[in-house]
């Protein structure tokens, strides 16, 4: 095998060296030649020789060249056998393989028969246990055998018993049949029994379906009680945290109830002699909180004055989504039907100075009211009749509602009814709602088409004050007028809530009647960029000026209307599955909510957010202490609903809320 690879590069070694040879030689002849044709010139005498020596030379030169194509053909012939060398090296090269495969193979063969011989070996070994277990089973076999014969020996024993036991039970049969004959005597003799008894069962089953009347009824009412309780667990909690601060009231409360006690007796004698209030008595409605604003906008547009609220929103370093406050300008704009925006959060993200900026932006006036957790009726809201001084006090907001309603007690250099009033309740869950405002909110729900002209419709949506009236006519006073304030539809409320443990829950009937925005924490916070006294010196707008943004939802070019009508049916009656279903009223607000978004009435475009948005406010809020194990495949399909709407944000908050620790559905509301 060496000595085969050695030989193609000795041949070729010496190829090469016979190449170069003939390669000198020619050259040196050639050099030759032409020496000799040099000295021809001097020999003219010797051409003769020369032209011999000539024919010599081609002579020479012809037999180099047969010499050279010799040598050709000679390396043409190492050639190929250097190629059938390679050929049969190559074969060697792979015969070699073979033989190293074919002993691999071998081996795995000698391997196989050895595992095979092996498992020979352990069947002869089963097979052996199988015969040892053939043998053990006939044994056994035997054994039954014998104990099936026992077993016939008793059950032949067992059947004597039973004859010798059937005929003492015939014998007991006899005895029986003759006790019978006994007790059909004694019948007789219980049938009055039973009819008295009967009449007795009459009474009392007339008796039982009255009491199972009751019970359904309390049934209902305990799933009523039991649909409640999960909002009550959500109060307790809150009842809880104010139970200290309550008891330390309960303290000042008993003080001052000892003091009112040492009062009431005079007082009440002094109220005998009271007739019908003085005019001048409620003065203080007449004295106009506001200056009356001479320059009214009319025809300013909403585009406009949105893109003013952007700029002042961010020149005052708030870093508020223009999605928030489109939301919160729609709110208000559907005040007709949402009658309070609530906006909620934790302290100092923004929550009562944004309606300031708000108003500013808009041209409304502004009226921010700090509630104090001592208010428990609406007196705390419009003012109290003082009957020491036989006169009204009047607060900021009664003296307001007048001001902006064309009201009998205010002048007409100071009445504002063109124009538009915005009302902060800062930090409304200081105190109990229902206490000092769930009347008045009544009162804001029924004020929609309701014709002011007509008296009884006036005093139905307008507010009672204790003035007099009432309470006059209660100690038996006559021609005693009471006195009524309105909230015109140009007066517009907006409340702050701080969720902490200071602080009270908002009631079911709040929430139902208003859009709950969640003000979450900002995304970085800054400094103001820019001055804005430029801004505040806006003319406010009109009334009527507002009022032609408004938009019907029956009138309004809401896109894809169908499909937003069938997607909130479809999340309705997954609500319905839970226990939490909307009414017409609150399909009624989300529609007017679409109809009225920036989005649908200046940029014309599809109807999804402003669905989203109320979702967020309006629906989401109602499923707060769900428990999610319960009703899981029912939140799961709520999820795909949701998905429909294709709002990441929204998607994200009923993800957060579908997650929380304690099992139940906690709603946080959705990042603006």
């Amino acid at each position: 095998m060496n000595t085969l690879q050695m030989m193609p590069t000795s041949i070729w070694a010496l190829a090469s060296a016979t190449i170069i040879m003939i390669v000198l030689i020619t050259l040196v002849l050639n050099l030759y030649y032409r020496k000799r044709l040099q000295a021809i010139g001097p020999l003219n005498s010797d051409i003769g020789d020369l032209v011999n020596q000539k024919q010599q030379l081609e002579t020479d030169i012809d037999s180099i060249r047969d010499w050279i194509s010799t040598q050709n053909d000679e390396i043409l012939r190492l050639k190929a056998e250097r190629e059938e060398q390679e050929i049969t090296r190559a074969e060697l090269l792979r015969l070699e393989q073979e033989a190293s495969q074919k002993e691999e193979d071998n081996k795995k063969l000698r391997d196989e028969v050895g595992a095979l011989e092996n498992q020979r070996h352990l069947l002869v070994q089963s097979m052996e246990k199988v015969e040892d277990e053939k043998t053990e089973l006939k044994k056994e076999i035997e054994s039954l055998g014998k104990e099936r014969d026992k077993a016939l020996d008793a059950l032949k024993e067992a059947e004597s018993n039973l004859k010798k036991e059937k005929e003492k039970l015939e014998a007991d049969l006899k005895d029986i049949e003759k006790r019978i004959e006994e007790t059909k005597k004694a019948e007789a003799d219980l049938l009055d029994t039973i009819a008295k008894a009967e009449q007795q069962i009459t009474d009392y089953n007339n008796a039982l379906k009255v009491i199972k009347e009751d019970i359904e009824a309390a049934q209902k009412n305990l799933k009523e009680l039991e649909q409640q309780i999960d909002s009550k667990e959500r109060d307790i909690k809150d009842l809880d945290r104010i139970q200290r601060s309550k008891e330390r009231e309960v303290e000042s409360l008993q003080e001052r109830k000892i003091d009112l006690d040492a009062r009431v007796e005079p007082l009440s004698s002094k109220l005998k002699t009271i007739g019908q209030m003085p005019p001048e008595a409620f003065e203080s409605l007449n004295m106009g909180f506001f200056d009356k604003s001479e320059i009214v906008r009319a025809n300013a547009s909403e585009a406009d004055v949105l893109k003013n609220l952007y700029t002042l929103t961010e020149a005052s370093g708030f870093e508020l989504p223009e999605r928030l406050q489109n939301a919160f300008h729609t709110s208000l704009k559907t005040s007709d039907i949402s009658c309070l925006t609530v906006m909620a959060g934790v302290s100092g993200t923004g929550k009562s100075a944004f309606p300031k900026l708000y108003a500013q932006s808009m041209g409304l006036h502004f009226l921010p009211l700090a509630v104090e957790p001592r208010w428990d009726s609406p007196q705390d809201l419009f003012g109290f009749l003082n009957y020491m001084e036989n006169r009204f006090e009047a607060t900021t907001l009664g003296r307001s509602l007048v001001q902006f309603d064309n009201s009998p007690f205010c002048s007409p250099h100071a009445n504002m009814n063109d124009q538009i009033l915005l009302v902060l309740l800062d930090e409304m869950n200081l105190a109990r709602i229902e206490y000092y405002f769930s009347e008045f909110l009544s009162k804001l729900e029924t004020r929609r088409n309701v014709d002011l002209s007509h008296k009884p419709d006036y005093r139905m949506v307008s507010t009672e004050i204790y003035a007099g009236g009432r309470e006059n006519k209660e100690l038996g006073i006559e021609n005693s007028d009471p006195i009524f304030l309105y909230a015109g539809k140009n007066v517009l409320f907006v409340g702050t809530m701080n969720e902490d443990e200071t602080t009270q829950s908002l009631s079911d009937k709040v929430i139902d009647r208003a859009n709950v925005l969640y003000f979450g924490k900002p995304d970085r916070l800054k400094n103001q960029k820019q001055q804005i006294q430029q801004y505040k010196n806006w003319a406010p707008i009109s009334f009527d000026n507002w009022k032609s943004w408004y938009r019907e939802p029956e009138k309004a070019n809401i896109p894809d209307f169908e499909t937003a009508d069938e997607l909130l049916n479809d999340i309705n009656t997954t609500l319905g599955e839970l226990g939490r279903p909307f009414g017409w009223r609150t399909y009624r607000a989300i529609m007017t909510y679409i109809a009225n978004h920036p989005s649908v009435t200046i940029n014309g475009q599809d109807s999804m957010q402003p669905i989203s948005d109320q979702v967020a406010m309006r629906v989401m809020p109602k499923l707060r202490g769900l428990d999610l194990a319960e009703y899981d495949s029912v939140f799961t399909r709520l999820r795909g609903q949701l998905q429909r709407i294709d709002d990441p944000a929204l998607m994200e908050a009923f993800k957060s809320a579908s997650e929380s620790a304690q099992g139940f559905f906690d709603w946080r509301g959705i990042q603006w």
